[in-house]
């Protein structure tokens, strides 16, 4: 620990202040360093749920940005969400301040920990990184945790543990995943997203993932989702020891007996999922899956897959899959008002807008499905728009709010909520209409909603306070 402490020192000279302590990735690297006894601090441009809990945890936080905050700063954290205008973040750099990316803090970490996990992916890698943690936990490994959403139970976005173990969710929004160089990888799918970092084009995205798997370490091991043709594509040759992952439904098997999962007997409910874990062609032990959809069978298959090859047994696996209560903001049940269910979720492509429509579907049986979606970022609804009018199929009323954008990124001609619905009409029968008035929002859905039927909010941006405003404006909880 001491020695791990030092180095971190000698990369990051301390005191370290990061500019926008409160987002999902910074704050949980601020709680990890600042556990190593390394002088810590931090501003936001907004108060939220994370500040208040470094703040409780000792971490000092002022709110708005002031160079006032350099003074006796040894290093200046900052992330690609910053905006390279900031005054303080343009003033480190003229005072001579160590400047680092976010993205360097967590290679660091790979590089101290031994046995670094890395979980990447374009969708689910926040849900499979916490659902790694609690099996690891289980059995005994106590992992340092870093996760890009907040954790049940402690409501950060890190974990503090007490051996040479990390888990961290590795984002591949703005490329600088490849900067990290794990013990080992999970990588749940790959599709395009956030394009604007890779110049328009999925190839160089695709080979991002592809330049990330083939940091692993030699003595370590790349699990990933066999189902995903692109990723299936590129994983077999990225690393010398591959571990392919892949649901079967009766079917026989054409993948190789020895270090291959697979998940079959596959049972959906409303609430939960079953499958049975099979290793090399032979049945290992069922799984009990607590949120519903199919996506989280690959989730918790390609999970059991990397904890069993870290050393874990089955039954510890089982037990913390068992345990597991989710993370903040995915598919997180909000409340209940007159029969009404209310879910909240972080969808915000495409592919994760219909798998988890679908399992609300599922939970909704005969009653409607009322959704709020918030689309986030102008680049992303320009170049999925296509994709996003064909992913509400499941939807029976949408009501879609104006497009939320980080600072600094300007409307696009031509691309907005509007548009977004007239292309979700051309694809079915499901009603959509477009309100900026969030008052509104929550007055319409209480007169469409009715015993029965399933509420949900989307999107990466605030959507989840009309969440929030059904279930406490009503009195429960």
């Amino acid at each position: 620990m001491r020695d791990r402490a030092d180095r971190l020192r000698l990369a990051f000279p301390p005191p370290v202040h990061f500019l926008g302590i409160g987002g999902y990735g910074m704050s949980g690297l601020a709680l990890v360093l600042f556990s190593h006894g390394i002088p810590v601090s931090g501003c936001d441009i907004a108060n939220s749920s994370r500040v208040r809990a470094l703040l409780e945890r000792g971490i000092p936080v002022d709110i708005g940005h002031d160079v006032g905050h350099l003074d006796g700063v040894g290093t200046v954290v900052y992330s690609t969400d910053v905006p390279t205008d900031v005054q303080e973040l343009r003033t480190a750099r003229q005072r001579g301040l160590p400047v680092v990316h976010r993205s360097e803090v967590l290679a660091a970490l790979f590089c101290v920990y031994p046995f670094g996990i890395a979980v990447t992916g374009t969708h689910g890698k926040t849900t499979s990184t916490a659902m790694l943690a609690s099996v690891m936990e289980s059995g005994g490994l106590d992992p340092t945790v870093v996760v890009g959403g907040e954790l049940a139970g402690n409501g950060m976005t890190a974990r503090i543990g007490g051996t040479e173990y990390l888990v961290a969710e590795a984002c591949e929004s703005d490329g600088t995943f490849t900067r990290y160089h794990p013990w080992a990888a999970l990588c749940t799918n790959v599709e395009p997203e956030h394009l604007e970092h890779y110049g328009g084009s999925f190839n160089r995205q695709v080979e991002a993932f592809a330049a990330f798997l083939r940091n692993t370490r030699e003595d370590g091991f790349v699990v990933f989702n066999d189902d995903d043709p692109v990723l299936g594509e590129i994983a077999a040759t990225a690393h010398p020891r591959t571990i392919p992952c892949r649901k079967t439904r009766g079917e026989s098997s054409s993948m190789a007996e020895g270090r291959s999962y697979e998940a079959k007997e596959i049972l959906l409910g409303p609430q939960s999922s079953r499958l049975v874990v099979h290793r090399g062609g032979e049945p290992i032990g069922a799984l009990h899956v607590p949120i519903p959809g199919e996506h989280m069978v690959s989730n918790a298959l390609m999970v059991a897959a990397t904890a069993l090859e870290a050393g874990v047994p089955f039954d510890a696996i089982s037990a913390g899959l068992a345990r597991f209560r989710g993370v903040g903001r995915r598919f997180e049940r909000v409340g209940e008002v007159d029969g009404v269910r209310i879910i909240d979720d972080y969808a915000h492509h495409p592919t994760e807008i219909r798998e988890t429509l679908r399992a609300v579907r599922h939970l909704a049986g005969d009653g409607k499905v009322l959704v709020v979606f918030q689309p986030q970022r102008y680049t992303r609804t320009r170049d999925l728009m296509q994709e996003f009018g064909a992913s509400f199929v499941d939807a029976d009323f949408l009501l879609l709010t104006p497009i939320y954008a980080p600072a600094g990124q300007p409307p696009i001609p031509g691309v907005s909520s509007e548009g977004l619905a007239e292309r979700v009409r051309l694809r079915g029968n499901t009603r959509v209409c477009v309100e900026g008035d969030r008052a509104v929002i929550v007055d319409r859905l209480r007169q469409a909603a009715s015993a029965g039927d399933v509420i949900v909010t989307m999107g990466a941006g605030d959507v989840w306070k009309i969440a929030r405003a059904l279930v406490e404006d009503s009195g429960s909880g």
